[in-house]
């Protein structure tokens, strides 16, 4: 019995212990939308790696630019897009990009998004309950749940946000998946996560090669 209590004691301490760092882990803020020229990502836990669309990117996080490389980043919560001109290194804050040797600052355009107060729960591709969505996709044993009934009103919200992505779409260059991050972000809102998963297995298919892509759905 003793035994046992003091093992619980020692549990007890340690969750305490690291119940704070995991609370303070750095926040998914952002994704790559579209790329340009050589660039690299220099994550918090590892070295630098080759950067491409669809990476979604943490607070801390760095990316550096080659001179004439271009990087467009989607904040999400902010409802704008960043881009970004090298030669530069790019520090990601849940504020925006931050440089210390960019020629220029960033150019910004609004998305067809609702800005999210700071830390609010809503869904989004980049939340916990995203994390669970994307997951589902990729595990065939587990059910997919329905799609949330939506009010007249979220309808309207939706079939608007879909025709300004068509709109984005035909003005998108080649490589900007600037649309499809849109989309899947105002789906995730609205809690349709069964039409979530149809479009993550779409662009999946549609970009055999992108890692990021591939582990969405994966912790970070």
């Amino acid at each position: 019995m003793k035994r046992f209590a003091f093992l619980l004691g020692i549990f007890l301490a340690a969750t305490a212990w690291a119940g704070p760092a995991l609370a303070e882990a750095p926040r998914l803020v952002c994704l790559v939308a579209a790329l340009s020229g050589q660039a690299t990502l220099s994550p918090a836990d590892g070295g630098k790696k080759p950067l491409e669309v669809f990476t979604r990117l943490r607070e801390g996080e760095r990316i550096d630019l080659a001179r004439g490389a271009e990087a467009q980043l989607a904040f999400l919560q902010k409802g704008v897009r960043e881009t970004w001109t090298g030669p530069a290194t790019v520090v990601i804050t849940a504020a925006g990009g931050q440089s210390a040797d960019s020629a220029a600052p960033p150019a910004v355009e609004k998305l067809p998004l609702r800005a999210r107060p700071a830390g609010g729960a809503a869904s989004s591709i980049l939340s916990e309950a995203g994390e669970q969505a994307t997951a589902q996709v990729k595990t065939r044993e587990v059910a997919v749940p329905e799609d949330k009934t939506l009010s007249d009103e979220e309808r309207a919200e939706l079939a608007a946000v879909e025709e300004q992505v068509a709109a984005m779409r035909q003005a998108a260059a080649p490589g900007d998946v600037s649309p499809d991050i849109v989309l899947l972000e105002e789906l995730s809102r609205l809690g349709q996560q069964r039409r979530v998963g149809e479009e993550l297995r779409r662009l999946r298919e549609a970009h055999p090669d992108n890692a990021a892509l591939a582990a969405w759905g994966e912790h970070q």
